[in-house]
């Protein structure tokens, strides 16, 4: 019964047990291949060119898994993944979502902490250097991009021209809520929270544990956090009036 159980539960994982074993065979040593860490479901590999690496004294089955179900009100259509010669890290644990997107240029680097987790339509694109510290949750459609896609220029050709790329880095523990778009030059300190549809694009010296929200996104609250001990609130039922 326990078994029939595990199968059940872990159904998704044969959907795409073809992709998965190319895909860690491809890109993994043997010896952490073998294993079979990173599992896809229904991944539309555009590129499979450049590096993954996993850094982690404790490979084991599914350590890592890209595009599984979490979130009903998305699209059930996996992950696509397209490397142009990039290099895609993780130092543990890793889970994305459904409907999420990776875009790895060929000069990319893209690093995910221990336990990342990102819940649904994840959008990364990592042409420059984009790093997640442990412990990073990544609610629903959330945007991370390093880069402007496209050059823009001063006509005053005098003045140092701006650099069309700059490095994202999210500190450890921080929290992202819904809908929000962090840009080059994006720099978090540990623990902050990201309050839902905020833009964020600066080095923000804030203290650690700082509640930031708004277009831009400027500093709201210290000394907050997300409190992981009771993910499900248990909300009190609506009183009966009648």
């Amino acid at each position: 019964m326990k078994l029939l159980k595990w199968l059940w539960h872990n159904r998704w994982m044969f959907r795409s047990i073809m992709s998965s074993l190319y895909f860690n065979f491809h890109y993994l040593p043997f010896n952490q291949a073998i294993h079979l860490p990173i599992l896809l479901y229904k991944p539309r590999l555009l590129k499979c060119r450049g590096q993954i690496r996993i850094v982690s004294d404790n490979i084991k089955t599914g350590m890592i898994k890209l595009g599984i179900y979490e979130v009903s009100i998305y699209p059930n259509n996996g992950i696509m993944i397209q490397n142009d010669g990039g290099i895609i890290t993780f130092y543990g644990s890793c889970k994305i979502g459904n409907n999420s997107y990776l875009s790895i240029g060929s000069n990319g680097i893209l690093n995910f902490g221990a336990n990342f987790n990102a819940t649904a339509s994840l959008k990364i694109v990592a042409y420059h250097n984009i790093t997640f510290e442990n412990d990073v949750l990544v609610g629903w459609e959330n945007t991370f991009v390093d880069n402007d896609a496209h050059q823009v220029s001063y006509t005053d050709k005098t003045k140092p021209q701006p650099k069309p790329y700059g490095k994202v880095h999210i500190g450890k523990g921080c929290w992202f809520a819904y809908g929000n778009y962090i840009m080059k030059n994006t720099n978090l300190p540990d623990y902050c929270v990201i309050a839902a549809k905020s833009v964020l694009n600066k080095d923000y010296k804030v203290p650690n544990c700082s509640l930031l929200a708004g277009i831009p996104a400027t500093l709201k609250r210290t000394g907050i956090y997300l409190d992981k001990s009771n993910d499900i609130i248990n909300y009190p039922p609506i009183e009966n009036h009648n």
